[in-house]
Order: C-alpha cells, then structure tokens, then sequence
C-alpha cells in the first residue's frame, strides 16, 4: 500500500428518499407522448359499435343490410357470429353460493345494460362506421329490469335467467362474540350509509389496436391498459390463440385509476376482427360510450350496529353490506371484490373486537362495477368514520377524543384485527396528533365560533383510516379469485457503457413509477438516475407482471427491481473487486464507480467493468459468467398486504339556502411507510384527494325509473375543476413496514378515502347550530345538502 495517508471516503449518497423530479414528464409536457389514439398504422379500419337503448331486453333478428350499404363500410358483425369464434369473459370465484355471469363480446340472446354493444361496424373512418353502426337495425324485446339494490332485494325479476336471486355472492366475516357485545353494551346506535355510483373517468377514455400478421401467424393488440400481461393471457385464452403468438402493448396511458384494469368485450371484438379482415382495426371510446360502458364504481349502502361504553370505546359492530355491481362480474377482479373488501375493512385503524358482516354483491341492470381508485375502503371508512362522529355526538365528546380511545396503540403492532388482517405498522395516534398541530385545531375552532356568531355556517370534520396496499399472494388465495396475483418481477439489464435498463411488468400511467423505480435500481447500482431507463408496457420484452393496481407497484416492483439490482451489483462488485485486486468485502459502487470502501482512490469506473464483462471476457475471473443481467420476483411476505394509514380535516361553509358546499381548508397527514420520493408521494395525495372530492360532492352516474343512464356527458355528470379543488396541506410520517424491502408501503389510493368521511362530518358540523341531522350519503350535491338543512330545521337546536 501506498504510505500517502488513505483519503476518508465521502458517504456514499442514496437517491432513495430524495424529492426528484420526474424523468418522464419531459415527453408529457411537450406533447411528445405516444397514446393508442396517435397510433395510425397502413390500411387501417376503424370499429363503432350499435349499443343497446334498453337496460335489459331479449335479443331478437338483427339486420345489417343497411350498415353494409353505407358508403366506406366494409364489414359489420353480430353478437350470434362471434360466438362461434370466442368464448364468453367470466370471472367467478369458488364460493359456494357464487352465482357466475358470461358477458359475450357483442350480447347474444340478452342486452343487461343500456349501451351494452350488440354490433360492430368496421368502415375506412370513424365517421363512417358510426354512420353504419347508426343504421343496424335490431329487434329488441324490453324486459322488466332490476334498477338498483332495493329491486335486486325484492323483484321476481333476473338480471341473469335461471338464478335463485339476483346476488353473485354472499361474503361473511365474524370474530368475538358480537350477539353479547350489543346485548351487555350500555349504548348502541344504528347508521345507514350510502356512497354514490360514480367512476374514474381518466383524461383518456379507452381504446385498442388490433392488427394480425397472417404471414406470422401473430396478433398485436394496443391497448390503453394497466394489466398488459394479463389482457395478454386472457384475451390469448378467449379467442383460441396460442399466448406467444399475441404481443400485447400499452404504450402512454392517460389515466387509468382501476377502470383500465379489467378485460372488455372490445378488445376481443377488435382481435376478432382484425384476424377475418386481415387489416389493422382501431376503436377510441368516445366519452358518452366511457360513461355508458367502461366500468362504474363505489354504489355501497351499508348499515352498521355499533355498540359502545359510556366512554365511547367500541365494544361491538354487526354490519350488513349491499353493493350494485350491474349486470356482469367484471374479470379479474368478480363482482366479490367490492362487499368482499368492505367486510374485512370496515373495522378500519380501531381495536374492535367483537365484528360481524354481512356483504352482497348484488346484479341489476346497470353498468357493470369495477374496481376505481381506493376501492371499498372509501365506502367502508365513510360508514366506521360517520359511525364514531354519532358516538361523539351521543355522548357530547370530541370527535378526537372518541378517536384517540379506540385506535390501535404504538405498542400493539403488529396488530392483528378481528378480521384476520395483520397491521404491520403505523401511526394511528400520532397522525391524528400531527394533524391537530397542522391546522392548529384550537385555534380554527376557535375562529369557527367568531365566524358563527357573524351568521356563517362553518363545520370542521375529521376522519381516520387505514389502508391495505399491495396485496400479496396469500390475499388473492383468500379472495378466491380467478388469478392469484400478488408477486411482480424486474429485469435488470447493464450494457457494455455501464448504463442501465430496467425491464418490468407493471404499467406507469402517471404515478412516476419511470423516476422511483430507477430511484431504487440506480441506488443498488452505483449509478446517476439519468443512467437507469426504465421499460414497461410490451409483452414481448418485459418479465411477466400482474400489472398496475392496488397501491402495490412500488412494493412489489420496486422490491423485484432491487433483488434484480442486488444481483447484478454483486457482479460489479466481484469483476471489479478482481480488477483492483481487492477483496469484494472491501468494495462498494458509489457515483459510477466501483471504489474501496476506505480509500475512494483505488476504485475505476463501472463503465469501463460493464465493459470488460461484456467484451473482454479473458480478463473476468476464472469462471465468471459474463453476464450482467439478472431477473427476480417479489412478493412481500405474509403475503395478505401492508397498511398505510392517514388523517383527514376538512373546513367548510354550507349555504343552507342554497345547499352549496364550500371547502375552505383541507388537510391530511399520510404515512406509507418509508417515502422513495416524497414529492411524487405528494402529488399522489393531491390528486387522489382531488378525485375524491369529485365523488363526495359532484360525481354521480344517476339512472331513471327503467334503468336508463341519465348522466352520459360532462353536462349531466359534474366533475371538479380547479377552482372547485382547495390547496391541500399535506404532512407525512414515516414508519416503515417490517415485512417489505425499505419498509416501503403503497399510497396510490389513500388520498380517496378520508374526503367522503371528512366532507360529510364538516357538512354536519356546519348544520349543527340549526338542528342536530346525520349526513350520511354522497354525493353532497345542493339538493341533497337541502335536504339536510331542511331535516336540521325540523329536529330543532
């Protein structure tokens, strides 16, 4: 050695946890994006479809001579003739009382919803396949529908024939003794909850491509998609094609939100098509099409028994669910998803002991449900954060106060709930406690009594929660869905110029996973985050992953990326361990370079390592495979997912003549465990929330007497705009998960679940100086909020 005296190596810096801006919004913001709808390929024909008037009638003869006679129609199909070249989507779950549905790709003998699609017409141009599609002429037979979940509870009718009742299935969940909690309880109150039909509505509505090789013998399908390889597999099982011989891709994607998350009948229509025309066939959804067809959400109504102590603790909860789901079980996820979740979660962040539910998923002739953002734990957390604010009010508490005695304690984690979830860490208390010193609360109640006194009515309201993000096999084992899903995969790929390229199956459709993932490889990989490209979206390169969905991508992906990372760094470090003539122990990459740990001075570039690995493989040691590349898959074990957490307050004016809601403040404190880039964090929380005002207080897909859709244009279905959206204070906590790599939990979705709850308390709150009433539905539109004002004057101060 040297006896210059060794110079002290700098700390090595981590990008993990580092507020770096986004590397692909560079090709967003130029326009230089590449969606499904900019995708325009040599002789390509475009599909309109003829949608059904009616929410349910029998299919009879359907004619289409004159669709074919219009000028620049090629071709026009009907539900009986693709039939005989695919089979039906079906997504059933194995319970014994499930009750399965098949959804054709155009309907065959019965249309279930109004827009379901009954023809395909394939012309040169869109204009002229609608003006075909807009000649189809069908005999349509009207039968009685089942219009929602009180018809779906009490009509003869069937939205499907030969069912023993219009519900999919009943899902259960008991622990403790809860028929002996409510009889010994001091107190106990009722509360009927509903959380309206509303919907993701992406900037993007959907759309494919699809184009068949017959040379090749291979399809490709473009899809604006969340799922690539799982379209892939079941679009491969449906229509009888061998899966290597269909290349699925989702290129930028606008939006996806979970309505892009399920398989559509038409992607395989296209499929379908373009394998008898041999030309490349294109449908782009218009927006009245996405609001009729592509899948709705929430649609809970829950009732919940709630027994408590005389100092407020919960001793015991009996819960009935009912869901709308429409007329189809939407695949992957079945119509078991919604009431199956909302049973499990309902108990929320509380040490509820004694637990009962009772969840129907219910079929009426509405569009079919799917999964949106946040799920069933937007309504669950309504119904369990509405339940313990009529507590406080019983007993004349704060809302606080009944809080901070029922949720789960520091000491308790992991927690096992009495729905068999383990909490495997958070900071129930200590939110809450972040979020009274973030808006000051004292001080805004305080100014909420002067404000009173001059005549406005102001309400504050507040909501906990807890959220079960990136789901693990053990989950989806429960859940008896039809695909198990829960691990993900990575590809690390280093070249001979040391720079990186990461091959993954998940999709980023505006989450920032493109900066984050290569966040997480360029730490383990000694590199700059410009050196680390991230590639997604394209079956036939990426490692197979379940795709997007669930806050779960940067649980599992990013702990795939980092396993696959780990590998191919363990390489870099043993070649140029051997290169220095060092021990492997002693090395480290830091700033491109391989280094010894001690002395910064012995180190080379892993450029100039990548490349003796792949070009001057007589150099390597003896043995040494030269091969830097590596694969790996994750799934965060137990497998039954980890739990971010959160605390919401919203301030409010309520014009009690008008019904107008005002949001004045609005504040949250979120913790996901350990942050990989807490700016992306951030706008994740604002956007959520922002989407979740949209359903408390605007959004609702309403339908009339015959189950017809009254809201199918931005007319009819009212969507936050910006001056609609407050500035959103946003505090994070950090208590990392014990059961993932970097303790990293998901926070896709949390942001939706505290504005229901929170709104609606503040909306009481601000009623309260009126008469007491107990808001407990969304959408709060003006003339729901009337109503409330109107029964708050009736029960009197």
């Amino acid at each position: 050695m040297s006896t210059v005296e060794k110079v002290k190596a700098p700390p090595r810096t981590r990008l993990l946890g580092q507020s770096l801006r986004r590397v692909e919004d560079g090709r967003y913001v130029t326009g230089q994006a590449a969606y499904v709808g900019n995708i325009q390929l040599p002789g390509m024909l475009h599909i309109a479809f003829t949608r059904s008037p009616v929410a349910h009638g029998a299919v009879g003869d359907i004619d289409l001579s004159e669709a074919l006679a219009v000028p620049g129609v090629v071709a026009a199909v009907t539900g009986a003739e693709l039939a005989r070249e695919c089979k039906p989507i079906r997504a059933d779950v194995t319970d014994e009382c499930w009750q399965g549905s098949e959804q054709w790709p155009l309907a065959v003998d019965r249309v279930r919803f109004a827009g379901e699609a009954i023809a395909a017409v394939v012309a040169r141009t869109r204009y002229e396949a609608e003006d075909g599609a807009d000649m189809v002429v069908a005999d349509l037979e009207p039968l009685a529908p089942v219009t929602g979940i009180d018809d779906a509870l009490g009509t003869d009718a069937r939205v499907h024939a030969g069912w023993r009742d219009n519900c999919f299935v009943t899902r259960r969940v008991e622990g403790g003794d809860v028929d002996r909690a409510m009889a010994d309880a001091p107190r106990r109150l009722r509360v009927t909850c509903h959380v309206g039909r509303h919907g993701g509505i992406p900037m993007e509505t959907r759309g494919c491509i699809a184009s068949y090789d017959r040379v090749g013998k291979r399809l490709t399908l473009w899809s604006s998609h969340q799922m690539p390889h799982v379209l892939r597999t079941v679009v491969a099982d449906l229509i009888g094609l061998p899966e290597h011989r269909l290349r699925v891709v989702a290129p930028d994607v606008g939006g996806g939100f979970g309505i892009k998350s399920n398989i559509y009948p038409e992607e395989l229509v296209a499929c379908l098509l373009t394998m008898r025309l041999g030309r490349p066939v294109k449908w782009i959804e218009d927006r009245r099409e996405h609001m009729m067809t592509a899948a709705h959400a929430r649609d809970h109504r829950h009732q919940l028994d709630v027994a408590y102590d005389d100092d407020g603790h919960i001793l015991g909860v009996d819960a009935t669910i009912w869901v709308d789901c429409g007329a189809y079980s939407m695949f992957p996820w079945t119509a078991a998803m919604e009431p199956g979740t909302s049973v499990s979660m309902i108990p929320g962040p509380y040490r509820i002991e004694n637990y009962r539910a009772v969840g129907h998923a219910l079929a009426t002739n509405k569009t079919p449900a799917g999964p949106y953002r946040g799920i069933a734990r937007v309504p669950s957390a309504f119904s369990i954060e509405r339940a313990v604010d009529q507590i406080a009010v019983d007993l004349g508490l704060d809302p606080l106060e009944v809080r901070r005695r029922n949720l789960v304690r520091p000491d308790e984690f992991p927690y096992l709930s009495v729905t068999g979830n383990i909490y495997d860490s958070g900071s129930y208390l200590e939110s809450l406690d972040e979020l009274e010193r973030l808006v000051s609360l004292g001080e805004l109640r305080a100014w909420q009594g002067v404000e009173r006194a001059a005549g406005r009515h102001i309400g504050i309201g507040v909501a906990c929660f807890t959220e079960q993000t990136a789901h693990g096999v053990q989950e989806y084992v429960r859940r008896k869905v039809p695909f198990v899903f829960g691990y993900d995969k990575a590809l690390v790929r280093m070249d001979p110029s040391g720079t990186a390229t990461v091959f993954v199956g998940i999709h980023s459709h505006g989450q920032g996973m493109e900066t984050t993932l290569a966040q997480v490889a360029a730490d383990q990989l000694g590199l700059a985050l410009e050196d680390v490209r991230i590639v997604f979206g394209d079956t036939d390169v990426s490692p197979y992953g379940n795709g997007t969905f669930g806050s779960r991508s940067m649980v599992m992906c990013g702990g795939a990326t980092e396993l696959a990372a780990r590998q191919v760094g363990a390489k870099l470090r043993e070649v140029g361990a051997f290169l220095l003539d060092v021990s492997p122990d002693d090395v480290e990459l830091c700033d491109r370079r391989v280094r010894h740990r001690d002395d910064p001075s012995i180190g080379m570039d892993i450029a100039e390592v990548a490349r003796i690995i792949h070009l001057r493989p007589e150099r390597l040691p003896s043995g040494a495979d030269p091969v830097l590349e590596a694969v790996a898959s994750y799934d965060a074990e137990p497998g039954r997912g980890v739990y971010s957490n959160g605390a919401h307050v919203a301030v409010v004016e309520v014009d009690p003549e008008t019904g107008q809601v005002e949001i004045l403040r609005y504040a949250c404190v979120a913790d996901c465990g350990t942050m990989v880039n807490p700016m992306i964090v951030e706008g994740q929380i604002h956007g959520a929330v922002a989407q979740s005002i949209g359903g408390t207080l605007y959004e609702e897909f309403q339908f009339d007497e015959a189950a017809n859709p009254l809201s199918t244009t931005f007319l009819d279905y009212l969507m936050p705009n910006a001056l609609d959206v407050p500035d959103i204070q946003v505090s994070s906590l950090e208590t990392p998960s014990p059961f993932t790599i970097n303790g990293l939990k998901g926070t896709g979705e949390s942001g939706t679940i505290g504005p229901p709850a929170s709104i609606a308390a503040a909306v009481e709150d601000a009623l309260s100086p009126i008469g007491r009433v107990f808001v407990n539905a969304t959408p709060l539109t003006p003339e729901r909020v009337l109503g409330y004002a109107d029964a708050a004057r009736a029960a009197g101060a």
